[in-house]
C-alpha cells in the first residue's frame, strides 16, 4: 500500500470539512469547476465542484482565485475531490482594487503551488500564506509581504538558504561576505575566489534576512528597512528562486533588481 492510500484509508469516503485558498481553477464541461486548493489539514488538494454554475445553494462562494473558503468534500483514492460544499471566508477586496497586491497575491500562490506536493499539510505555509494576505488587506506595502513571505517559504518548505556562516568553510562572517547562487548561502572572502558566481552583499542586508528568518511576523512587520537594502534583498532572493527552484514571478515593481 503506498503511502497516499495509507494516508486516506482512515478518511476515504468520510466527509471531511477543511479551510483554503483557490490556487487556480478552470471550467469543466458546462456547469462544473475543478480547482487546486491549499487547505489548512490536507495540504494542496484538487477539487471538483460539480454543478457550481447551476443553481445549487451548497456553493454560496465564486471560487475567485486567492480567496479563502471553507469546503466540505470527500477524500478519495483519486487525484481528484468531489467537493459538496463552499462558502466564501475571505474575499479580499484589494484583489480587486490594487493591481499590484493582486499581482502579489498571485505570486505568492504560485509558489505554494508549483513547491507544495499534494495531500501534504503544512499549517506554517498554510498561516504564513494567511497572514501576508491580511497583511496586503489592510492596505500595507506589497514589496514587504513578498520579500517575508519568500524568506519565510523557503525556511519552512526545506530550501533555506544559508545566511549564519560561510556555506564553504563554516566559519562566522565578520568582514566582507558574498552570496553564491550555486551554494545557495552566504561566502566569506577567503573562500570567495573557488566559487563564480558569487556577488557582494552587505552586512544591513544579511542581518536583515537572519532577522527575517527567525523572528515572528508580528515583530518583522515593524522592521525599518531601507529602499537600497530591500532592492539587495529582493535580487538575492530572485537569483536564488530561479537558480534552485525555476521560478521567476516577480511583480512589475519590484523588477528593478
Amino acid at each position: 500500500m503506498n503511502w497516499l492510500a495509507e494516508f486516506l484509508k482512515i478518511k476515504f469516503y468520510m466527509v471531511t470539512k477543511d479551510h483554503g485558498f483557490v490556487l487556480t481553477r478552470h471550467n469543466f464541461r458546462e456547469t462544473s469547476v475543478i480547482a487546486q486548493i491549499f487547505t489548512l489539514a490536507h495540504g494542496k488538494i484538487t477539487g471538483i465542484f460539480k454543478g457550481f454554475y447551476g443553481i445549487k445553494k451548497e456553493f454560496s462562494t465564486p471560487l475567485n482565485l486567492y480567496t479563502l473558503n471553507e469546503f466540505v468534500f470527500y477524500p478519495k483514492k483519486s487525484e481528484i475531490w468531489l467537493m459538496s460544499f463552499a462558502d466564501i471566508i475571505k474575499d479580499y477586496s484589494f484583489l480587486r482594487l490594487d493591481f499590484e497586491k493582486a499581482h502579489t497575491a498571485a505570486a505568492m500562490a504560485h509558489l505554494i503551488n508549483k513547491v507544495m506536493p499534494g495531500w501534504d499539510p503544512n499549517k506554517e505555509i498554510f498561516g504564513l500564506y494567511k497572514a501576508c494576505m491580511d497583511y496586503l488587506d489592510k492596505g500595507k506595502d506589497s514589496q514587504r509581504a513578498y520579500y517575508v513571505f519568500i524568506i519565510k517559504f523557503l525556511t519552512e518548505s526545506g530550501f533555506k538558504p544559508e545566511f549564519n556562516r560561510c556555506i564553504s568553510c563554516g566559519e562566522e562572517i565578520s568582514k566582507n561576505a558574498f552570496f553564491s547562487v550555486k551554494k545557495g548561502g552566504i561566502i566569506c572572502d577567503k573562500c570567495v575566489n573557488v566559487y563564480g558566481d558569487v556577488r557582494r552583499i552587505s552586512h544591513q542586508a544579511i542581518a536583515c534576512l537572519r532577522y527575517i528568518q527567525k523572528a515572528d511576523l508580528d515583530t518583522v512587520w515593524r522592521l525599518n528597512i531601507n529602499y537600497a537594502c530591500e532592492e539587495e534583498i529582493l535580487f538575492v532572493l530572485r537569483q536564488f528562486l530561479v537558480y534552485h527552484i525555476d521560478f521567476d514571478i516577480m511583480p512589475e515593481r519590484f523588477c528593478k533588481v
